[in-house]
């Protein structure tokens, strides 16, 4: 369906809203480290958004064209990178350990990303993303140094210690 520009007419699971029946243009996979994802612009919803793949049935082709709003080209999470900052977590006692572990420069290690999986990312390598490095150090090796990258970034409500109200 992504090769060929198809919409999906599918039966999905949702876990905020329960079972529904939608109609979905699927743009990318995503790969969180835990399970696969669907980028795909939701009808039902009119916005871009992820959907597990395993809570996805009854998936069949619709005749329905896509529109220019639903390609890919449109979605702004999904097209805008930020630079995460990640540095050893504040409060560990042995930072160079973990300079060592990321082969950061200068006590930083720079990852760019697209703000749609930014979250993902985070929260796989278990980043502090409090403002105020609050998380326990010895689950979460990392800190974001710069957490107002986040600043519009939906997937942001992934990452551990994530508060839109900090940022403001």
């Amino acid at each position: 369906a992504i090769h060929r520009g198809l919409v999906l007419h599918i039966s999905y699971q949702s876990l905020s809203s329960g079972a529904s029946v939608r109609d979905i243009v699927p743009l990318a996979l995503i790969d969180n480290g835990l399970r696969w994802h669907v980028r795909a612009f939701d009808r039902k919803n009119s916005r871009f958004g992820d959907f597990v793949i395993n809570r996805i049935s009854n998936a069949k082709a619709a005749t329905t064209p896509i529109a220019q709003e639903e390609a890919l080209a449109e979605d702004e999470q999904w097209n805008h990178q930020i630079e995460l900052e990640l540095v050893p977590h504040p409060k560990l006692s042995h930072p160079k350990a973990i300079e060592a572990d990321y082969g950061m420069s200068r006590g930083v290690l720079r990852v760019l990303t697209r703000a749609a999986v930014a979250g993902y990312a985070l929260g796989r390598w278990s980043v502090d993303c409090s403002p105020k490095h609050s998380l326990d150090s010895s689950r979460h090796h990392l800190w974001l140094r710069n957490p107002r990258v986040l600043d519009g970034v939906e997937s942001a409500v992934l990452a551990p210690g994530f508060s839109e109200k900090a940022l403001s």
